[in-house]
């Protein structure tokens, strides 16, 4: 089986499953299904990061049908077209139900499939269409979230303000630098929140006002990157490279003031926990900060909260 056809199969697959706006295990299975057809060659890590790129977040309809297209292009065979309306099939049947949605979309997908023309004259019209397509301002327009997976790669959490931002054609602006400092302190500020597994409303609240205060953010760019960062950060979280790359960005000073900032959002429900102190010694040691100042930042934090 083509590999081109395979993986591109895959991200056209996880598009069908995110027609209902959500995607069930059932469904990420399904990808990985058809993902495990690349076992029969070396998996390059970079491909199952491109993949987890699609399953991560929704896929829009210009971005589906970017995906489509590209999806006609590696199909030049019989068997070929045979085997991805299977997949199709299989895909939004996964969960046990198909909606109206899913069906919508699967009849669309399945007719621009059963259109391609797997014939000589098929096959040397898409070699003449596909370099035209490469040149094609709807294919270079079109949304694609594979021009940022260099960024998704080293931090999850601006790639996804990236996306978002281009997505939605948001008028917030930024300069890129401090885009991507405060995109690493977001990551960690969402990191400590999470680590004690449970994300209280009043830590969310405080992430957002930290990142206005700090960064000087209107609201709604703070509301926007808090989200980027709850939503993209996991307890599979790298903080090694986040803490690197914000320790390559910032000044001493900086550390220091988010080291406090971090003591803030833990301390936001009146107790800073075991899990979150841990997680934060964690991070400060990878910014080559003390355990005294870690002491000291803590203490700064707590005796102000308690006097209030």
């Amino acid at each position: 089986m083509n590999r081109k056809l395979i993986g591109t199969l895959a991200k056209v697959v996880a598009a069908a499953g995110w027609a209902d706006r959500t995607l069930s295990y059932d469904e990420i299975e399904n990808v990985k299904d058809i993902l495990f057809q690349f076992q029969r060659s070396v998996i390059d890590p970079r491909e199952d990061a491109m993949f987890e790129m699609y399953i991560k977040s929704p896929i829009g309809a210009a971005e589906r049908d970017r995906l489509v297209e590209e999806l006609r292009e590696t199909v030049w065979s019989e068997a070929d077209k045979t085997y991805v309306l299977s997949a199709l099939k299989g895909m939004v049947e996964a969960d046990g139900q198909v909606t109206g949605e899913e069906q919508e979309l699967l009849d669309q997908i399945q007719a621009s499939i059963e259109s391609v023309d797997t014939g000589f004259f098929g096959d040397l019209e898409r070699l003449v269409r596909g370099a035209l397509q490469r040149r094609s301002k709807a294919v270079l327009h079109a949304p694609n979230r594979e021009r940022y997976f260099e960024e998704f790669l080293r931090d999850k959490v601006y790639y996804e303000v990236r996306r978002r931002l281009d997505l939605i054609k948001s008028d917030i602006t930024i300069q890129d630098q401090e885009l991507r400092k405060l995109s690493l302190a977001g990551g960690m500020m969402a990191y400590v929140a999470r680590a004690d597994q449970i994300i209280m409303e009043n830590e969310a609240q405080k992430i957002t006002s930290l990142l206005e205060t700090t960064w000087g953010l209107s609201r709604e760019a703070a509301l926007f990157v808090m989200q980027c960062a709850l939503a993209d950060v996991s307890r599979d979280f790298d903080y090694l490279r986040m803490t690197r790359q914000f320790a390559e960005l910032t000044t001493p000073a900086e550390r220091n003031n988010l080291l406090e900032l971090l003591f803030t959002i833990a301390d936001a429900d009146g107790h800073v926990s075991d899990e979150e102190m841990l997680e934060i010694t964690y991070l400060a040691d990878y910014f080559l900060l003390s355990t005294d100042r870690v002491n000291q930042a803590f203490l700064k934090v707590t005796s102000s909260s308690s006097s209030l």
